[in-house]
């Protein structure tokens, strides 16, 4: 367990660590509904805009789709201790649709999160 500085050190490091290139996200939260059977995913109220230090995966991947192909990219989102977000909450860049696939444990310090970046480019 940290001490009450130590967390403090922690935190204030997160925070410059996300200012040296931060990212305004605004995430949206997505609800899944079963209706006879079938899964819908719908957008809930967004959030409010958040920092977050944005960190691309080197490799991408060519992911196969009705209609042709799409471009996979993998991301690490780093937030502040009291940033907001859950798996399933997305943002948009145009077309580029970023999802929350998953949440690392919670340290005291920061949130760090991790997803996937459908479409031709990342951008962030």
């Amino acid at each position: 367990m940290m001490s009450g500085g130590e967390l403090a050190v922690h935190r204030s490091n997160t925070d410059r660590y996300i200012g040296i290139d931060p990212t305004e996200i605004i995430l949206i939260p997505r609800q899944d509904t079963w209706v006879a059977g079938t899964k819908t995913r719908g957008d809930q109220p967004p959030r409010d805009p958040q920092l977050f230090h944005v960190i691309w995966a080197p490799e991408t991947g060519i992911v196969p789709m009705i209609e042709g192909t799409t471009r996979r990219f993998d991301f690490i989102l780093v937030g502040s201790y009291d940033a907001i977000v859950a798996i399933g909450d997305h943002w948009l860049e145009g077309l580029q649709d970023n999802e929350i696939d998953y949440v690392y444990p919670f340290n005291g310090y920061e949130i760090k999160c991790g997803g996937t970046s459908y479409g031709s480019k990342p951008v962030a």
